[in-house]
Order: C-alpha cells, then structure tokens, then sequence
C-alpha cells in the first residue's frame, strides 16, 4: 500500500484508510485518558481516608504522651520523624503535580489550576517527559531523578524508624512497593527508572502515577506508625497515682432537699471498691485516719453515695477520706474536701427581649433554677391565653411564650428535688399588643421632597424602638395633591404602591405643592394578630 506506482483513485482511497485508522486510534485513546481520570480521583479519594487514619493514630500518641511521656517518649519521636517526612515528600510530590498540569494546559500565572478532569491536552506528553526527564528523556537530573531520591530517602527513613523486630520486613516490603530500581533489560529502549516510569506518557498518566506514589507514601506511614504504637502496648492506661474525686449532682441545695455527691477514685474500674469514711481525717506525718474505725459510706460500681439533709443558709464543708487496700496488703489513705451552698427556693424567669408579652409574636423566655438541671424545673402559666412551648434552638431551658389578649399573664415555676416538687417562685407580666408602625416613603415620614422621589417611591411600615424581628405590610392609603391655583387631587388605593395616575400627578406637581398620605392601613406580614392598624398620616412639601 505505501509502494509502487498508485493511481490517484488508489491513493485517495490510502489516505482514508489511514485517517479512518488515525480517528480510531483517538477514539481509543479517550477512553485510556479518561480511565487515568477515574483512578486518579480513586487513588485520591483513597489518600483522603489513610490521612484520617493516620490523624487518628497521632492523636492516640498525643494522647499517650499526656499519660506517660516516659513510656511513649522514642516511638512518638520516631513517628514525629517518619510524619515530617511523609509530609514533605507528598508536598514535592503535590507541587510537581501542579506544575505538570499547568505547563501542559498553558495555563497563565493569573489563572487557577485546573483538575485533571477539566484539562484539555490530558493526552499531552512532550511538556510531562521535558519536565520528569529532561532534554536528553533519560531523566537523570531531572524531577525524575529527584523524585526517586526522595523515595529512596523516605525507604531509608522508614527503615531507620520502623521496630526494630521488623525492620528486615520493613525492608524488604517497601522495596517491592515502592521500587525504583533501574530495569535489567530496557523495554522499548527504557533503561533507567525515570524513563521507565516517566518517558512519553500523557500528562494524565505522569500524574495518576504520582497521585499513587503518594498512596504508597501514607500507606507506609500508616503501617509504620501503628506498629511503633503497638510496639509499647496499645493504650493500656495503668495510672501510678490515684486521685480523689467528688462530684455532686449540684452544690446548690434548697432548704427541704438534699445534697448529693458522688465520691470515686480517678481511673479506678468497677473491681475496685474503695472505703469512703465521712466525716474523717488523715494525718500524712502519723499515716493515722481519724474516723476511719466506723462504718464506710455504702460502695456502689466504684464509689460511694454521700447523702446530707440541708438546713439553715450558706456554705456547708465536709470532708473524709479514701481507704484502698493495695497489692502487698497495706493500705492507702485519700483525704478529700468539699462544700456546697445551702438556700432558700428561688427561681430566675426572665424575657430575653423586653419585660412584657406582645401578642401577635414569639416571646423568647429563659426559665431556670440555679442548681437545677432544666428537666427537673416544671412550669405552670394562666393568663391572657399564655403558652409556652420549648425553643430547642436556644437549648434547654428556652421557651417561647404566646399570648393571645391585652391584660396579665403568670408563670409559676417549681422544681423536682430529691424526688419532692418544690414552689420556687411566681412571676407576673403584663400583656399588650405590638405597637403601630411609623409610615414611611423614601425612608422619609414626612417634610421636603423632591417630587421624583416620591413619584418613585413605596409606602413601607417601620417598628421604631421594638427589639423583635417583625414586619407590617401596608394595605391601603389615600393620597392627596393641593397646591396654590389648583384644585385639590385626591386618590385612593390598595396595597403599598402608588398607582400609576398618582405617580403621573406627583410629576406634574410644582415647587411649594402639598402632599399628603392619610387613611394608612397596615397589618402584620405575619403572626396571630392580623387586626388593621390606622398609622399617622404623612405630610410632604415638594422641593
């Protein structure tokens, strides 16, 4: 086909041939380039889920080092070492990435990186070898060649730092993993590792292959980190101080209640029951408790139940000590203090916006006891059709309160206690409706204007003075045009707007004219209360 003397009709019907063999070839090639695509964003999906596993693996070490920085001292500081590296050969890694896709795209300096899947010339491959290989394409003193010191570098140090019981494993995985050995016989003339790897390939390719390089970087680190972890011990929390602890349910306590704490040892487990004696002393110089010879507080899971009528006002301290029983038989003594504030009943209802109720709207209320957790407080409202209902967006304790007539409304709270329901206030609040809005054209209520801008404006009613986020919607007005030797021009509509023969007589209307807007109807643009408000009238002079 490419000898011999060929007709013009022969040589026509070649060249189709190869076009048609050249258009195939593309097709075929597309598809290629875009399944570089597909596991491009794979493999990156896949470093993504390795990073969080590795994060969780640091914060464990973080976490052991607050524990036992003694233990976990030279793992963590070998994880710290293999951690920097991982991180700064994925950045080489990264920005090598970038640098391909942009000098392969063009992409100016103004302009953003494009991803792989928005690339046009993904199939471009002269840019990725000039760069991976360098002019003469062995790649030796290229980015090629520096990428693969670096990954010999990061073998090392992952060998250097791994257990010492796998080292030789370490070795021997990581050369097959990440090899970057020069091949022993050249394939298509490939004789070193940078061509190999680099050499004619589409830039997709050149920076899926890297985006797998970085996979096989975090695995590593992965593998590496949780085995210098485990090579101490997984976190095996063996504390060599105890402490005491006391917390109570509140440390402020209502006359006729009680007060209740739990008392336990930091870190013990449910196996160790300590003694709690209260009252009681200890005395480190003598190594004697005082009060130790009675009765112990009841044990329970770990600790001890300490239960205290209160009377009276004020503060009230107590005190005791902990007795464990060690290993070799002897005994070790914990003294702990504590106090809470006994008081009379008292509550705390507050309007979170103004001291009254407006019907018509949301009233936020916060309702609480001090010292009583907000399911234990119970609140009972009468008056001007009050309800309460929980605002959950605020957090416990929120409510929003509605009210449907003009008049009083109360709220009496009481609290649960010990299992005793205790009164612990009323409060009144006097209930009124929302007041008007001002009318408003121009953002102005009335004065000098040009006749343009009221022609053009939109009647809008403003809460003056009023905290709540509510709105009124204008439903009606009349307007009135009078001036010096003419008649008086009077129009009426509904809604906000003004109509369109309004607006052809504010045009008309000379310097010194008189405009007025009256009979101003307004409601609520939301809300129960949908009763017509009449708001003041608007008096204008035209400028």
């Amino acid at each position: 086909m490419a000898g011999g003397k060929l007709s013009p009709r022969q040589k026509m019907i070649n060249m189709m041939y190869l076009v048609l063999t050249a258009l195939l070839a593309l097709n075929v090639t597309k598809e290629v380039i875009n399944a570089f695509v597909t596991i491009n964003e794979s493999v990156v999906l896949s470093n993504e889920n390795i990073d969080k596993k590795n994060l969780n693996t640091y914060a464990a070490f973080a976490q052991a080092m607050s524990i036992d920085a003694a233990k976990y001292g030279e793992v963590n500081k070998k994880a710290e070492n293999v951690r920097k590296g991982s991180l700064e050969l994925n950045k080489f890694i990264k920005e090598t990435k970038v640098i391909l896709i942009r000098e392969s795209e063009g992409v100016s300096e103004k302009d953003s990186t494009p991803s792989l899947f928005a690339m046009e010339n993904k199939e471009e491959y002269d840019t990725p070898t000039r760069i991976m290989n360098g002019k003469d394409e062995s790649g030796k003193g290229a980015v090629a060649s520096e990428l693969k010191k670096r990954l010999e570098d990061f073998k090392k140090l992952i060998i250097t730092n791994a257990p010492d019981a796998t080292k030789a494993e370490y070795e021997k995985r990581l050369n097959t993993l990440i090899n970057t050995s020069d091949p022993i016989e050249g394939e298509d003339g490939k004789r070193t590792w940078e061509m190999k790897s680099f050499y004619h390939n589409p830039v997709v390719a050149t920076v899926a292959l890297l985006s797998k390089f970085e996979t096989d970087i975090r695995n590593a680190e992965s593998q590496v980190t949780e085995d210098l972890f485990n090579s101490v011990g997984k976190f095996d929390f063996r504390p060599d101080r105890l402490t005491p602890k006391v917390i109570p349910n509140t440390t402020v306590v209502t006359n006729g209640s009680n007060y209740e704490a739990d008392v336990f040892l930091a870190a013990t487990s449910s196996t160790l029951a300590p003694d709690v004696f209260v009252p009681a002393t200890f005395d480190s110089v003598t190594n004697k408790c005082t009060g130790c010879d009675g009765q112990p507080l009841a044990a329970m899971g770990g600790y001890s139940k300490f239960t205290q009528a209160s009377t009276g006002e004020g503060e009230r301290k107590w005190q005791g000590v902990i007795r464990v029983t060690k290993g070799d038989g002897s005994m070790a003594y914990y003294p702990f203090n504590a106090s809470y504030v006994a008081q009379k009943p008292n509550s705390v209802v507050s309007a979170e916006k103004m001291n009254v109720l407006y019907i018509g709207v949301d009233n936020p209320m916060a309702i609480s006891v001090p010292g009583v957790s907000s399911d234990k407080v119970k609140v009972n409202v009468t008056g001007s059709g009050l309800s309460l209902r929980p605002n959950p967006a605020a957090g416990a304790g929120h409510y929003m309160a509605t009210v449907t007539t003009v008049g009083k409304s109360t709220i009496s709270v009481s609290a649960d206690i010990g299992g005793k329901v205790i009164p612990m206030g009323s409060f009144e609040y006097r209930v009124k409706k929302v007041p008007d809005p001002v009318a408003t054209i121009a953002s102005s209520k009335g004065g000098t204007l040009n006749k343009n801008v009221l022609a053009a404006g939109t009647l809008i009613p403003q809460l003056e003075n009023f905290d709540f986020e509510l709105f009124f919607k204008i439903t009606g007005f009349k307007l009135t045009i009078a001036g010096k030797g003419r008649d008086i021009l009077e129009f009426e509509t509904t809604g906000n707007q003004l109509t369109q023969q309004m607006r052809d007589q504010l045009a008309k209307s000379r310097t010194g004219d008189k405009v007025f807007f009256e009979y101003i109807k307004a409601k609520m643009a939301t809300g129960a209360d949908q009763s017509t408000r009449t708001l003041s009238p608007m008096a204008f002079t035209v400028q």
